[in-house]
């Protein structure tokens, strides 16, 4: 046998790896012997100490058997021992927590099933002194962390099944690792309301409750899942973090404030809304202001006061606005005035109108509580109406949480990429509203993982704010993009300073113009999601050219289907539906499944491609089916081209061009040349030219029809 010397980083688990891979690739066969500690101490070039902790924890998976006054043998090939070999090459490696928790939860489920129908009383008894004791414990996470192992280890125990107590031995390692590196303090009462359901329904012989209660405490314990966890996290795991940046006009410089104080202004909006609203519960509050630290604060607060927030697009006019304050039944307001100020009819408004900003003056730390039901309804978001009226999708916290895990893992990915320290604190750039579901999902996915959210809540400031508060990352639409590829082009790019990632969203974007950024030294990740899914859908970090034009690998979490060329996804990231809306919500929610109106195709590996929207699809006299947005990636190819709407006009197809006059016959060119790639029904026979920008949204897509 090989052995290395290791290097003095994480040396007990290196000679650990070393170790288990040598018995794992068959060097060291069933019954062999393993030199004494004194000699693999010498080969490692180790102490005595860092072996004997590895060979324990091989004792413990069951490769290794130690005899008293013998010595340490490989354990021969029963069946336990096979269990305890294939577990851990599946499963101990360097996966994520993820991995870990779900096939924790595969097996303890079915543990805490058959664990509930063959206790005795005497043990449920014992269950319950267990529980009183980790109960006295809930100050102290190490202290907790023991007792949590414990409250599991005697379930495997109670199964009476030498198997179960087996697997369940082989993770408990790992599941105190992980417990250790990812406990947060929100985590303990959580458990303990878990526990409690447990161990009712093993008191009730109820052994389907438990595996259910079991399930749910391993789903809710480690991963945030509401937003009250969210709040207690900032709190207790990184208080003295920077949470939020912004420009301050008045001031003339930036301001900052850390976890501790976003948490505690968070708990002063929700005392600010109880003495405001005494009737809180349940109201629909709309949030009209501008983005930034208020309104996310506000966010926040309206769902912990028990309220449903309805975040409301400022740049609407008053006939768009007041229909929406109408069907989403919002009789209450939190605004900064902008709104107000600007619109003279706003003044007809009946409902109540308060300050957003007022929270700021309360000394009251209002008392939090856990959300009773993951499933109402904690949020309307309105969609952006590019084709007609905007909709009201309904969402939960179960539903805002969902796709958390997904947007929460690239940060270890990046850090590694980029060489980056563990306790590395990333920034966000905050450019798009809050209103706009990846800024406000981002809110809650950078809050959770500790980082920080730089807002600039003007664009005209754009690189005054980014010089002031230097970012490491960047939420973009197509518009945004196309302006910093210019800048970048144009030998510009220090003037963007550590930005090094952007995440690309809302649309298809062109894949020379992401190869042009990475080639500049950018990471490129696409994401693909909708308002009715959280933002959550696909998932692009690859960097290679084969995989640009590609919106992202599936959410494992999620469900995909292709029906008629159309994308369908289910999950728990999918909206309650539309409010109000019966008939809206039976269009696109069947059965569970989410019908997203984008065509689509998966590849064998699984990467996801847009084809088009079939709302847009343009039906020809032919009977022919051409998609608008394939044609308009193919003419905005053409640098002249700034920007370019493909429609159907009298039974031919017409392209809308925004560029300037001095440069039309060679986009006209362009149209040409393009032409003669294409099939006959697919060309284009009309152009208009405009030297104006083409109609946009608040959300900078483009207004069809």
């Amino acid at each position: 046998m090989a052995i290395q010397k290791v290097v003095k980083s994480s040396v007990s688990q290196q000679v650990f790896d070393q170790l288990r891979q040598q018995i794992l690739s068959g060097s060291w066969k069933p019954g062999d012997k393993l030199p004494s500690e004194n000699e693999l101490a010498a080969q490692f070039g180790v102490s005595r100490v860092t072996v004997r902790n590895a060979l324990q924890k091989l004792s413990g998976l069951g490769l290794l058997e130690t005899r008293f006054g013998e010595g340490s043998f490989i354990r021969g090939p029963e069946a336990g021992a096979a269990l305890n070999q294939l577990v851990p090459m599946l499963y101990l490696g360097r996966e994520t927590l993820k991995d870990i928790l779900t096939f924790r939860r595969m097996v303890e489920g079915p543990i805490c099933e058959i664990a509930c129908r063959r206790a005795t009383d005497g043990e449920i008894a014992q269950l319950r002194e267990l529980l009183d004791q980790m109960e006295r414990s809930e100050a102290d996470l190490a202290a907790f962390a023991r007792l949590d192992s414990r409250f599991h280890c005697m379930l495997a125990r109670l199964t009476r099944s030498n198997m179960m107590q087996q697997i369940y031995q082989i993770i408990d390692d790992a599941i105190q690792s992980s417990y250790r590196q990812n406990a947060r303090r929100q985590s303990v009462p959580v458990a303990l309301h878990w526990y409690r359901e447990i161990l009712a329904a093993f008191e009730a012989r109820d052994s389907a409750r438990a595996r259910e209660a079991m399930e749910q405490s391993l789903d809710q314990t480690f991963w945030i899942s509401t937003v009250y966890q969210n709040v207690i996290n900032m709190e207790s795991a990184w208080p003295q973090r920077v949470a939020v940046r912004w420009y301050d006009e008045e001031a003339g410089g930036v301001r900052e404030v850390t976890y501790r104080d976003y948490a505690a202004d968070i708990r002063r909006m929700v005392g600010y809304l109880r003495r405001s609203l005494p009737d809180v519960q349940g109201r629909h509050i709309g949030l009209l202001a501008r983005s930034g630290y208020a309104y996310g604060v506000a966010i926040f607060g309206c769902i912990l006061a028990g309220a449903v927030a309805v975040p409301l697009n400022i740049e609407k006019s008053w006939a768009q606005l007041s229909d929406e304050l109408a069907r989403a039944d919002v009789d209450c307001l939190l605004a900064d005035g902008v709104y107000s100020d600007r619109e003279p009819a706003f003044a007809d408004y009946k409902g109540t109108v308060l300050d957003i900003h007022a929270f700021a003056g309360c000394t009251e730390l209002a008392e939090l509580t856990e959300c009773p039901d993951q499933d109402a309804l904690a949020l309307i978001v309105f969609t952006s109406d590019t084709t007609g009226r905007s909709k009201g999708v309904m969402l939960s916290q179960r539903n805002l949480f969902a796709p958390m895990r997904l947007f929460t893992e690239p940060f270890e990915t990046v850090r590694h990429q980029f060489g980056l320290p563990e306790d590395y604190q990333f920034a966000a750039f905050s450019v798009l509203p809050l209103f706009h579901i990846a800024a406000l999902s981002s809110l809650i996915s950078w809050s959770i993982s500790g980082n920080a959210v730089h807002f600039c809540t003007d664009l005209r400031r754009f690189y005054r704010d980014l010089a002031a508060m230097p970012s490491d990352a960047m939420a973009v639409v197509p518009t945004l993009l196309k302006s910093i590829h210019h800048d970048v082009m144009k030998g510009k790019r220090a003037r963007l300073g550590k930005l090094r990632l952007f995440t690309c969203g809302a649309a298809m974007y062109d894949p020379q113009m992401l190869a042009d950024l990475i080639a500049q030294g950018f990471t490129i990740i696409q994401t693909y999601g909708l308002t009715e899914t959280v933002g959550d859908g696909g998932w692009n970090s690859a960097q290679d050219a084969a995989h640009l034009s590609s919106v992202g690998l599936r959410d494992p979490d999620m469900e995909y289907r292709l029906e008629d060329g159309e994308l369908c996804m289910k999950g728990d990231a999918v909206m309650l539906g539309y409010y109000k809306d019966p008939e809206g919500t039976a269009a696109v929610l069947r059965d569970g499944w989410f019908h997203t109106g984008d065509l689509a195709r998966i590849d064998a590996d699984g990467y996801i491609y847009l084809t088009g929207r079939k709302n847009n699809l343009m039906i020809l006299p032919s009977g022919e089916n051409v998609s608008p947005e394939e044609l308009e990636t193919l003419l905005s190819r053409n640098p002249a081209v700034r920007e370019v709407l493909v429609e159907q006009k009298d039974g031919k197809i017409c392209a809308r061009i925004s560029c300037r006059e001095a440069v039309r016959d060679e986009v006209r060119a362009f149209v040409t040349q393009t032409n003669r790639s294409l099939p006959l029904y697919k060309r284009i026979t009309s152009v208009e030219f405009t030297d104006q920008p083409l109609p946009r949204n608040a959300l900078g897509k483009m207004v069809r029809g």
